[in-house]
Parts: C-alpha cells; structure tokens; sequence
C-alpha cells in the first residue's frame, strides 16, 4: 500500500467518524436539502467523502440506511413486547409506566 493510498484510506476513516459524531449529536438532522448551518456542517463533510472516495460514501450512505432499518426494526419488536407484557401486569403504576413508553415508540 502506497502512502497515497494510506492517506486516502486514513482521511475516509476520518470523515466517517466526524459524519458519525454529527449524526449522534444531532440526530434529527436528516434532511441535507436544508440550509441552516448545522446541516451545511454535516454536508460539508459528505462533500469532502464524495471528493475523497466516491465508493466510501456510497457505501455510508448504504451503512446509515441499514442503521436506520436495524434501529426501527428493534423498536417494533421492543414496542410489541410492551404490549403483550402490558395485558399481564397488576400494578397500576407500572402498567401506566409502560404505557408511556409504549406511546414514545
């Protein structure tokens, strides 16, 4: 592996992280077509891994959307478990807390 290639690599690494850290920070920023400053500071950075590696960012942006489809998929098994534990509990308090969490899903 040449130099190059190292720091090509290296850099890809880099973005990924700064792009992971934006995400999780600001978890509600999805929508790149916005023009607030948070959103330019995140496409900023997909700018620059398109730029570095045009296959790197595809495969982030494939990376992102199965993260999503993994995160929504244990919540609705989460949220049915809630449901059916919720048909067998006895304590009021209890059953009012899982009733909340049920509703925040």
């Amino acid at each position: 592996m040449t130099d190059q290639e190292l720091h090509k690599m290296m850099e890809v690494q880099y973005l990924k992280g700064r792009l992971d850290e934006l995400h999780k920070a600001l978890p509600t920023i999805t929508n790149l077509q916005r023009s607030r400053k948070i959103d330019m500071r995140i496409d900023k950075y997909y700018k620059k891994l398109k730029n570095t590696s045009e296959e790197a960012y595809h495969l982030y942006l494939v990376e992102r959307v199965n993260s999503k489809m993994s995160k929504d998929k244990s919540k609705n098994i989460m949220k049915d478990l809630l449901k059916r534990v919720s048909l067998v509990i006895k304590d009021e308090g209890m059953l009012e807390e899982l009733k909340e969490q049920i509703n925040k899903y």
